[in-house]
């Protein structure tokens, strides 16, 4: 089945997406290593067939191909809380889970930039294609998974030629400059500090160049400064002169997400200074804020919505991402009739090449040519209907009536590996999520979680309990634990380290 799991900043505080995000860079090896690891515990097969994980500075997400819901999400909360470091309690507050339709419109909606921060941005369709391309060259995609994404691409750039939406397929580092522009009251002559060499630096130096700054500055936590302004044009700034770029700069663009880098006395004699904060791990100490004469602009500054739910070109882009979603369902339903018809062909292509080699042995030549090629045409025109009508069946909702009537008519075992859970099997998966929902919801906790939790402060599910903001978009279950909560909590666990050492 297809499922998937979401952590993303229609929920969640950025920072709490920060601390989750930590270290996920490793997370699709540390799916592969833990399921490695209950493979040979329990000499099971694996439950997880392929996955696909996004990660960018608005979500954290993983698509999976997997035989078994829960325990494909269990896999996959284990992982992220050992990449992140964070409690396993913590993160399964943070996540949503999904499995079959709403999973392919939530990601066709994300990739289409509908779900982003800044409504049609540019960079998540290409940063959903790298995710992709990552985890097939890595050998983690499967044929289900290939098609989900290969549709979401097209979905998305049928939205932003046919309904082009909210920025229009502008970047994120676009809409940022748009509101720095309007602090510094424009950037003639003015000095721009770039802190980063990542994609988001890019952008805005491209951005920045084209807006006729010509004092470009570069630096990078990493040292990769060098080669970096040598391409674009800039002024490299080596580490022992970041002090005094940042007092000169006007605008200062922190993207280099490798935390922490500029601290508040760098802009005690700074002056008027404008911060693009434009790093989920954000490159700036949290005093910087509270500077006088310092402005920072964080990623939630730069929401960029629709005005209206009705907006003509929104209702266009939604069609279209339902059409999609139909077409990604029809395909999958076509595919499960492939190994039926594979089996049909073969079985007819045996039978065609026994009655061609008889030919041979009583006739040669160009006749036995032409009744080869006569013998293969009828059969090709034979198989020709079944084959439409076989589509067809699967297309309406009846592949598994065809699959049925291939098996009792021609005796051949077409049945999928992957057969139905036991009798007792399923029994875990009774409470199967009606769209999206909390995971700690579609799983719910063992006494020992429930007992964690509240002694957290977090109440039990099912328990009264007062809520605040509202579910997130597609969600049919709101969320009963605040933002503010799940921040305390993951901020507690983020540094907990700290405080131990200190």
């Amino acid at each position: 089945m297809l499922a998937a799991l979401r952590a993303t900043h229609e929920h969640l505080d950025l920072d709490v997406l920060d601390a989750l995000t930590r270290g996920a860079e490793t997370l699709p090896a540390v799916i592969d290593q833990l399921q490695a690891e209950r493979a040979e515990a329990v000499g099971a097969a694996p439950v997880i067939s392929g996955h696909v994980a996004v990660s960018t500075c608005n979500r954290l997400e993983v698509y999976l191909d997997t035989d078994r819901f829960h325990e494909g999400v269990d896999l996959v909360i284990d992982a992220v809380a050992r990449t992140s470091g964070l409690d396993r309690e913590v993160v399964t507050l943070c996540f949503d889970a999904a499995m079959d339709t709403p999973v392919p419109r939530h990601l066709y909606e994300v990739a289409s930039g509908l779900r982003s921060l800044v409504v049609g941005e540019a960079e998540i369709t290409g940063q959903v294609r790298q995710s992709f391309e990552t985890a097939r060259r890595a050998g983690r995609t499967t044929s289900m998974l290939h098609d989900l994404f290969q549709h979401a691409f097209r979905c998305a750039k049928q939205v932003a030629t046919q309904a082009p939406v909210g920025a229009a397929g502008r970047s994120g580092a676009a809409v940022a400059l748009d509101r720095a522009g309007v602090e510094l009251g424009g950037f003639e002559g003015r000095t721009v500090l770039i802190v980063g060499t990542g994609a988001y630096a890019r952008l805005g130096l491209a951005e920045l160049a084209r807006r006729g700054v010509g004092d470009l500055q570069v630096y990078s936590p990493s040292g990769r400064e060098t080669g970096f302004a040598e391409r674009h044009g800039a002024v490299m700034v080596p580490a022992d002169g970041i002090d005094r770029a940042l007092r000169e700069a006007d605008l200062v663009l922190a993207a280099s997400g490798r935390g922490t880098s500029l601290f508040p006395e760098q802009f005690l004699a700074a002056g008027r200074t404008v911060v693009l904060d434009l790093a989920l791990h954000s490159d700036l100490h949290p005093l910087v804020p509270h500077l006088k004469g310092v402005t920072v602009l964080g990623l939630s500054d730069l929401a960029v919505g629709v005005e209206a739910s009705d907006d003509p070109a929104l209702v266009t882009a939604r069609q279209i991402v339902e059409e999609n979603v139909e077409a990604f369902r029809t395909q999958q339903q076509v595919r499960r009739i492939d190994p039926a018809m594979a089996a049909l062909r073969r079985e007819v292509s045996e039978a065609a090449d026994d009655e061609v080699d008889r030919l041979r042995r009583e006739v040669s030549g160009e006749t036995a040519d032409q009744l080869e090629r006569s013998v293969r045409k009828i059969l090709a025109k034979v198989m020709h209907q079944p084959a439409e009508r076989a589509r067809h069946l699967a297309e309406t909702g009846f592949a598994d009536a065809y699959v049925e009537a291939f098996h009792t008519i021609f005796g051949i075992d077409i049945s999928s590996a992957r057969e139905p859970a036991d009798a007792d099997e399923s029994a875990e998966d009774d409470v199967m999520p009606a769209g999206w929902m909390r995971v700690d919801r579609t799983v719910p906790p063992t006494l020992t979680d429930a007992d964690t939790l509240a002694s957290a402060g977090v109440p039990r599910v099912g328990a009264p309990t007062a809520t605040t903001g509202s579910a997130p978009a597609g969600s049919t279950a709101p969320h009963t634990v605040s933002d503010a909560t799940i921040a305390r909590l993951a901020m507690r666990e983020q540094h907990k380290g700290t405080a131990a050492s200190s």
